[in-house]
């Protein structure tokens, strides 16, 4: 069960960094090509982090008492973290990606959602920072 969440670990981390990256990107001023390629890692690192989120899942479903209750408590704030994450991404792409020309009241809720992805990030950061302390 500990190699589920230590993998859980590794995929939030590596899509907090993909997300950062971008955000240096957008202020370095990078080509469309760099950019475009940015977001195919971030894309990337977004489904493993889904993938490694489910299968946390599914092992601690029947693996409680393996390991130590503080163990047990930090990663499970993890994989709450990242399923909350998951879910706000998806939000954001869906409510961006809906169609091709969007209303002021459309972009009203694309803002809103990218806030709560955002938002839901930074409880992964702050997972990240928990479940690696230990």
């Amino acid at each position: 069960m500990k190699d589920a969440g230590d993998a859980l670990y590794r995929a939030a981390q590596e899509c907090c960094h993909q997300h950062e990256r971008i955000g240096a990107l957008i202020k370095l001023g990078a080509d469309d090509q760099e950019f475009a390629a940015a977001w195919e890692m971030a894309d990337l690192a977004e489904s493993q982090l889904v993938a490694r989120t489910g299968a946390y899942e599914e092992i601690a479903a029947a693996g409680r008492g393996a390991e130590s209750e503080d163990w047990w408590h930090r990663a499970n704030a993890m994989w709450m973290a990242c399923r909350e994450y998951a879910r706000r991404y998806a939000a954001s792409s869906d409510a961006a990606t809906r169609r091709k020309r969007h209303t002021a009241a459309e972009f009203s809720e694309i803002a809103v959602e990218y806030e709560l992805e955002v938002s839901a990030r930074m409880a992964v950061k702050q997972a990240i920072k928990h479940y690696g302390a230990a």
